[in-house]
Parts: C-alpha cells; structure tokens; sequence
C-alpha cells in the first residue's frame, strides 16, 4: 500500500501519511535510521502498530538528520 506524507515524520517521532484518501498516524519503521519524511514525500506502508501505519519512502533522496 502506498501513500504520501501530509506532516513531517522524523525518526521515532509521529507524524501523519494520506492512505486511499483517508489520513492516518504514521511513524518510520525504521526509526533509529534517522530519516526526515517531509509533506508530499511519498511512503511505502509496511505495516501497522496499534492505530498507527509504519512507512518508509520511496523517493531514492531523503533527508536524514545529523
């Protein structure tokens, strides 16, 4: 399932994705790599936890905090 980032998503915190036109909590999945998910930026969704979807980018460029 795929979607698109509609508020930033930055490491272990929360944020929100845009899925099938519905919009959902979302966090990395991969939390300690230190990605920055910004709006538009689209997401791969791999899975859920709780109410909330875990996602990474699909875009080869990612911003990644230092």
């Amino acid at each position: 399932m795929y979607g698109v980032v509609e508020s930033v998503i930055a490491g272990p915190i929360s944020g929100h994705v845009r899925v099938m036109g519905v919009t959902w909590k979302a966090r990395l999945c991969i939390p300690q790599a230190g990605y920055i998910l910004v709006p538009d930026t689209p997401v791969m969704v791999f899975g859920c936890h709780g109410d909330t979807l875990l996602v990474l980018s699909t875009e080869a460029r990612t911003e990644v905090a230092t």
